[in-house]
């Protein structure tokens, strides 16, 4: 400061020659370079404006003495809150609802013989959609037929020994060991007959061939096979039924803004596939997982769907109304960027500062909201806040 108030007290030509800068320089030293011409022009007297009286240093704080030229620049004045509505626009993709649509995984690998629905199909729970030819199904059904000999002859030795054993003839020994092979027998049957259950087939109904059909009631809304391919991937979709009377719109949230939402909030939601046209819903479940590659939360909202004009994949944009709430908001002007801080200078006395570090929110205009490090009543240097030391 002593040198630069030194070359500004200089004659024109020494502070032109010495003092020259590039444009680019920074523009605090501009404007102290201004302030100090200012006390030379009053003679440079003390108390008139010299650098030792411009700003004085005291631990942390900053004060500016009485005859500062800061005085008549720094402009003041008290924090207070705003009740803010803010509107939150953020991506979204229509989704058929969970409960209401099923991928159809035929249980064993075979070879398609007939299509029973086809793509745009509508179709009940229940309903037939597609048969299937399959080795291991051929196997399942002999193994109940197997059961149910075995367990035939098992029931005949059985009776058979027990009435010997009633007329003094049989062994206790022959009538336990037949008594055990009908349990055996029986048992056999029974895992036979749940595990064709397990696949949908009618235990009193072999028919050779394994009928898949569907979940729930709904349209086809995708079929990947045909007549005479074979499917042995259990993990491949052969169809998808849903029911689109009613969707999902699904939308990503930052991660910064999941607390200004909550499970009943409205929302607004256009496509543009309707150019022009707005639906309207709420929020029916906040995700509890966030995405760790987009730092974003899954919102759904259910939407009623006539006519299914929205269909599944569809882009939209949802904008949610937050309700209103008090923030701490500062002028622009009031931050001071320095490395990774931000800060602002709180008056403690008059005319005394402190520095202070503060959490920045959303910028609203020329304000920004102070999410943290403020309170309302403070004072704080709104203007030339950035030629504080």
């Amino acid at each position: 400061m002593k040198q630069l108030r030194k070359l500004a007290c200089r004659s024109p030509r020494h502070r032109f020659m010495e003092f020259a800068v590039p444009r680019a320089r920074n523009a605090t030293i501009v404007f102290l370079t201004g302030l100090l011409l200012a006390g030379c022009r009053r003679g440079g007297a003390p108390g008139s404006g010299t650098p030792e009286e411009l700003v004085q240093i005291q631990g942390d704080r900053s004060v500016v003495p009485a005859g500062s030229p800061l005085r008549d620049r720094l402009n003041v004045r008290e924090v207070s809150t705003e009740s803010l509505r803010r509107q939150l626009v953020v991506p979204s993709t229509v989704e058929a609802l969970p409960d209401a649509s099923a991928r159809i995984h035929p249980p064993l690998s075979g070879r398609v013989v007939r299509l029973d629905a086809r793509f745009g199909d509508t179709v009940e729970k229940g309903s037939p959609l597609l048969e299937l030819e399959s080795p291991d199904l051929s196997t399942a059904e002999a193994d109940l037929e197997k059961s149910r000999a075995t367990l035939l002859l098992a029931r005949r030795n059985f009776e058979r020994q027990k009435d010997l054993l009633e007329h003094g003839v049989g062994s206790q020994r022959d009538f336990d060991q037949s008594q055990s092979d009908l349990e055996t027998a029986t048992s056999e049957q029974q895992r036979a007959t749940t595990r064709l259950q397990q696949l949908g087939v009618d235990a009193s109904k072999l028919s050779g061939t394994l009928v898949v059909r569907s979940p729930v009631s709904g349209r086809v809304i995708a079929v990947n096979t045909a007549p005479g391919q074979y499917q042995n991937d259990p993990t491949a979709d052969v169809m998808i039924v849903a029911d689109l009377s009613r969707v999902w719109v699904t939308a990503s949230v930052q991660e910064k803004d999941i607390r200004r939402l909550k499970v009943g909030d409205e929302a607004t939601i256009t496509f543009p596939a309707y150019p022009g046209e707005t639906f309207h819903s709420k929020i029916d479940r906040l995700g509890d997982l966030l995405d760790p590659d987009t730092r974003t939360i899954k919102i759904h909202l259910s939407l009623d769907n006539p006519g299914a004009r929205l269909k599944p994949g569809m882009f939209g944009t949802v904008a949610f109304q937050s309700d209103s709430s008090p923030e701490v908001v500062v002028p622009a002007t009031a931050l001071v960027v320095r490395g990774d801080e931000t800060l602002v200078f709180v008056e403690t006395s008059p005319w005394t500062f402190e520095r202070r570090t503060v959490e920045t929110g959303e910028q609203i205009g020329d304000r920004v909201v102070i999410t943290r490090g403020l309170k309302p009543g403070s004072r704080i240097v709104t203007l030339n806040a950035v030629v504080m030391p």
